[in-house]
C-alpha cells in the first residue's frame, strides 16, 4: 500500500540535475535502460501522455485511470466533438495531474486523421504556479 509522506514542490536544481525522476514516452532504449528524464518539465511531459493515451478501465487495479479520448475518436464528428475532446482532457488533468494547468489545447482533424481514426493534440501548460509555459504534442489513435 503506498503512502502519501507529504506534498512538496519540487524544483529542479543543479545539485540533483544528474538523478532520473522518471521515463520518457514514447519508450525507446537508451545505454542501460529505457531513456530517463531528469527535468521535472520533462516528466510532466511524459505523465500527460501517459494519462490522455490511455484507455479508461487499462489500467489493472485503477480502472478510472486514463482519458477515454480513443473511444470520443468513434463519435459521430459534429459541430461540438472538439469542445468534448477538450472537456475530456482537461477533466482528466485535473482528476489526475492537478497540478498541471493546460492554457489552450489545439487539436488538428483533417479528413485524413478522421479516414484513419486519428487526431493530433497540442496543449500548451504550466506546471504549478510556474508562469512558463511548455508544451506536449501527441497523436490519439482509435
Amino acid at each position: 500500500m503506498a503512502v502519501e509522506l507529504g506534498r512538496k514542490i519540487v524544483k529542479d536544481t543543479q545539485q540533483f540535475a544528474n538523478y532520473a525522476i522518471g521515463i520518457t514516452l514514447p519508450l525507446t532504449f537508451g545505454e542501460n535502460t529505457f531513456e530517463q528524464s531528469y527535468l521535472t518539465k520533462d516528466q510532466v511531459k511524459s505523465n500527460i501522455k501517459n494519462l490522455l493515451l490511455t484507455k479508461r478501465g487499462e489500467r489493472i487495479l485503477q480502472p478510472e485511470f486514463g482519458s477515454g479520448l480513443q473511444s470520443l475518436l468513434f463519435e459521430q464528428n459534429v459541430d461540438d466533438l472538439e469542445g468534448r475532446i477538450e472537456d475530456t482532457i482537461n477533466e482528466s488533468l485535473e482528476q489526475w495531474l492537478p497540478y498541471v494547468t493546460a492554457e489552450q489545447i489545439n487539436i488538428e482533424s483533417t479528413d485524413e486523421l478522421k479516414d484513419s481514426n486519428r487526431l493530433n493534440v497540442s496543449i500548451d501548460f504550466r506546471i504549478g504556479e510556474d508562469i512558463s509555459l511548455e508544451n506536449v504534442t501527441f497523436t490519439v489513435q482509435g
